[in-house]
């Protein structure tokens, strides 16, 4: 998710130890040190189906990787095949991949531009179009292809700033990935969210939960309002109802990886003593309304914009993987470096 909005954020997160429904203890804090480091570069990982492997992006808009996490071996997927550069690279159920990338090379605003395209996992074909433009992250399912997005409508032009996406007016789908004679396509494709709820001026998806019912999003305030406001929030898709999980007035927290059971989500959150960009640490939140919300992994120091960023939970949820990163950053959302940790309790 972009930091834009972090630019005018002052957090002061008051978080303390909590416990999640049926008395299961929300995963405990601990420092980032005590973390494994998989890679020394990259950042946006994603888990694989089984668990034995993380998707990454080198950088933004450079190859893709995959890491084999039992031997550290790090392959290029991408190194061999033509591309203007990888933004995201997620796994569908089936293990093939689904990549975000630019089909022309807009310069600075490309971000506002890109496409969805999908990886057979053999590597073999290069990247095949799905012919579908999509700004920001996608939620793609665990137990099939389905996933949700937000695009740009109308699109932006290529000399418009990228950021003005997020005062645009802004269209959300779900659809299916299906294979016809081995070559991949998007189908029943639908609207959602046609109206947004009051509090959103953007919403990013994320993941789904509820046996694919619900779709679990970050909200961002209305920026002409100068709400600066990062929440986490769910839709009811059949009936479009949403439930508010955290709203902090003022506060970043954004929704990143879900628990395989949908109890509890890793969000970014931050916190700083003045004014500036605030870094992010990680956070656990029961995915309840006025649910539990614990400090989980602590990235941060006083005085440092080092951050940590992007997690996401491993298929059996033990582990969490997720990056280094640097709110000062020039490159928004680059990662420099993974780690891996246990989630403890």
């Amino acid at each position: 998710m972009v930091r834009l909005f972090r630019r005018a954020l002052l957090l002061g997160a008051m978080l303390l130890p909590g416990w999640a429904a049926h008395g299961q203890p929300l995963p405990a804090e601990r420092s980032v040190d005590t973390a494994t480091v998989l890679s020394s570069f990259g950042g946006r990982a994603a888990f694989s189906p089984d668990g034995r492997k993380i998707a990454f992006v080198g950088k933004t808009y450079g190859d893709a990787y995959e890491i084999d996490i039992a031997t550290r071996k790090v392959r290029n997927l991408t190194r061999h095949m033509p591309h203007l550069g990888i933004m995201r690279i997620q796994y569908l159920p089936s293990g093939d991949f689904l990549v975000t990338a630019p089909r022309h090379n807009s310069g600075p605003n490309v971000r506002a531009h890109l496409e969805m395209w999908i990886l057979d996992k053999s590597l073999s074909g290069g990247l095949q179009p799905l012919g579908e433009a999509v700004f920001e992250g996608i939620a793609v399912s665990r137990k099939r292809n389905l996933i949700a997005w937000t695009t740009i409508e109308p699109a932006l032009k290529p000399a418009e700033n990228w950021q003005l996406a997020f005062i645009r007016p802004t269209k959300r789908y779900v659809a299916e990935i299906v294979y016809r004679n081995g070559t991949p396509a998007i189908a029943n494709k639908r609207e959602i969210m046609a109206t947004l709820p009051k509090e959103c001026g953007f919403i990013e998806p994320q993941d789904f939960r509820a046996n694919d019912e619900e779709l679990v999003y970050s909200c961002m305030g209305s920026v002409r309002a100068g709400d600066f406001t990062i929440s986490v929030m769910g839709n009811r898709i059949a009936t479009n109802e949403n439930i508010v999980y955290l709203s902090q007035p003022g506060r970043y927290n954004e929704v990143e990886g879900i628990a395989p059971d949908g109890s509890w989500a890793a969000v970014e959150c931050g916190q700083q003593d003045k004014p500036g960009l605030p870094a992010l640490d990680i956070c656990a939140l029961e995915l309840r309304p006025g649910g539990t919300v614990s400090r989980m992994v602590v990235g941060t120091k006083p005085g440092s914009s080092a951050d940590i960023s992007n997690p996401v939970v491993s298929p059996d949820g033990q582990w969490m993987a997720f990056q280094r990163s640097d709110s000062g950053s020039g490159e928004i959302g680059e990662g420099y470096g993974l780690l891996m940790t246990k989630i403890a309790r």
